[in-house]
């Protein structure tokens, strides 16, 4: 594996709000930090950017309760599949409960379209 150079020298310079605007606004439609992105234009000499927007502030928290939602959504239907196969519930038990998991999915799946 190759010596990693550490950054040690700091470089720094100050911008009016008017000379910073348009950087700003960039900078708002991607992921980077000021570092990142102004690193990339003067050492790569980069001027265009992939622009992808930021995820909103709790998209990581959705995506964790989705993801618990979804695991324990597939407990309780494995739970309801034994319990029906080992005639444990009636079908008709098991029927309805099969819809209302159906239902929960769907409001999942419709709040995810929704983000």
């Amino acid at each position: 594996m190759a010596n990693k150079e550490n950054k040690n020298v700091p470089i720094s310079f100050r911008l009016t709000e008017s000379e910073y605007e348009p950087y700003k606004k960039i900078m708002e439609t991607t992921e980077l930090t000021k570092t990142e992105f102004f690193r990339r234009i003067f050492l790569n000499q980069e001027y265009t950017f992939n622009v992808n927007e930021r995820r909103p502030v709790e998209y990581d928290k959705l995506l964790f309760i989705f993801n618990k939602s979804g695991n324990n959504l597939n407990q309780i239907a494995h739970k309801l599949n034994s319990a029906y196969r080992g005639n444990v519930i009636s079908e008709k038990v098991y029927i309805e409960t099969l819809n209302n998991l159906i239902s929960i999915e769907r409001l999942l799946q419709g709040a995810l379209n929704k983000c």
